[in-house]
């Protein structure tokens, strides 16, 4: 239908890094002249970005697509298009699994869709599938960010840990960083913008800079950041406990600008579990990290990754995980039970356990969990923080929402205009992990 034609509607699965390409992908379609709608009926291409770290996100993008059977069928010039890690790892089998499909491409190839969607007009197309990603022209005015004030910047893409679960640095290849130049310019330009929060991201920022010479690279990146005018908050992830040394710690907890929210994924408390995941550290070392974290980073917020049920896992090993949870007591966590991928060296183990057990084991992982969360978020009554307000909240239209320092969200009434806004709010009622309060004033910058 002509109204549509240059209208597009875009859905991401998965991490943060998915939705930092996703910002990507929203500047190129609209330098082509698009106009996102969150309509499937008016939209005259339907992109997802997707996730293959588990099973789940991918049955979630079987069923939407699938779901588009009967659209496709009243308008058969709708283009369907499937990027990011599914399509990555799976490439031209996609058109098979998925017929309905038009373009398939990766994290990768996402600075080739002006061309893509050109060939996709004509028949089913398929992406170049490189295995190394690259920043080059990449600019802050070609991307588009959901929220004006907050963007996430790359800093490293791709991955070379290989855990013995992971599917992601077969999809995402090797860690390239970008240049220390280049990034500072490029939050410089953000900031300009209005940009006064940031998100920087890697697979592994711990790692930045080690394969353009810099030795610790990421603290003197955040160091420069620091410097930029107009950017208020920095936060990270994802930090990997190996490659997170004191230094860098004591360095980037003297950063006024850098929040103190650490995600530090653990995935397992068990020393025989951690081998066998190929994580590169024992528990008697993450424990030292955490002590390190907490010792130089006033009120530190931490949240991990955690998996229960990987192969080979006993119920003592399942009880050393509960043990370390309760020994830190960690704001939040994500946790999931084992999840095989095709490809992955724990896909072959032996010793793979029943479903029935690993949702038994997530299930008693989650009850634990949610008890220390809501005592954690319980201490925080009667306090007051400054808050970075986001969004409406999702609980009440006359209520806004947003985020204190360390991540934790806090909702509160006020009107729509304060969004992305610096307030002070204070805590009048804990759950889990979000707040509720009320405000007392303006932030000044």
């Amino acid at each position: 239908m002509e109204k549509n034609k240059l209208k597009y509607m875009l859905t991401t699965f998965g991490c943060q890094m998915n939705l930092a390409d996703a910002q990507r992908i929203h500047g190129i379609l609209a330098r082509l002249g698009y106009e996102e709608t969150r309509k499937e009926e008016e939209a005259s291409l339907i992109l997802f970005n997707t996730c293959c770290v588990r099973q789940h996100a991918e049955q979630r993008l079987i069923g939407r697509v699938q779901g588009l059977v009967n659209e496709k069928k009243k308008r058969p010039d709708l283009l369907i298009g499937i990027a990011g890690c599914m399509a990555q790892n799976r490439q031209g089998e996609m058109l098979e699994l998925l017929p309905l499909t038009d373009l398939v491409f990766g994290p990768n190839d996402i600075e080739q869709l002006p061309l893509l969607l050109q060939r996709a007009r004509n028949e089913k197309t398929l992406g170049n599938f490189t295995g190394k990603g690259s920043f080059d022209g990449e600019s802050a005015d070609g991307i588009i960010l959901e929220r004006p004030f907050s963007a996430m910047v790359n800093i490293v893409r791709g991955c070379t840990n290989f855990c013995s679960y992971c599917i992601v640095p077969y999809v995402r290849g090797p860690e390239i960083s970008r240049p220390l130049e280049e990034l500072t310019d490029f939050v410089k330009d953000l900031a300009s913008r209005g940009v006064t929060e940031i998100t920087v991201l890697g697979q592994n920022v711990n790692v930045y800079g080690k394969d353009i010479g810099l030795s610790e690279g990421f603290a003197q990146l955040l160091e420069e950041i620091e410097k930029i005018d107009g950017i208020r908050w920095v936060r990270f992830m994802t930090s990997h406990p190996r490659d997170f040394s004191e230094n860098a710690i004591k360095r980037i907890s003297a950063l006024s600008k850098v929040c103190e929210q650490y995600h530090l994924p653990v995935q397992s408390g068990s020393n025989k579990i951690l081998k066998a995941m190929k994580r590169g550290y024992s528990r008697e070392r993450y424990l030292e990290l955490i002590n390190q974290v907490r010792t130089h980073v006033r009120n530190v917020c931490l949240s991990t990754d955690i998996i229960c049920g990987f192969p080979g896992e006993t119920e003592e090993d399942f009880e050393q995980t509960l043990d370390l949870i309760r020994r830190i007591r960690y704001e939040s966590a994500f946790m999931y039970y084992y999840s095989p991928r095709e490809g992955t060296k724990a896909a072959s183990l032996p010793d793979q356990i029943p479903e029935e057990i690993r949702k038994e084991r997530l299930s008693r992982l989650i009850s634990l969990q949610n008890n220390i969360s809501l005592e954690e978020s319980q201490k925080l009554l009667h306090q007051e923080f400054e808050v970075l307000v986001d969004t409406v909240s999702a609980r009440k239209d006359s209520n806004v929402a947003g985020k204190t320092r360390s991540g934790r969200v806090i909702d509160f009434v006020g009107p729509a205009s304060l969004i992305g806004s610096y307030v002070k709010v204070r805590v009048d009622k804990a759950r889990i992990w979000t707040l509720s309060g009320t405000m007392t004033g303006r932030s000044d910058p």
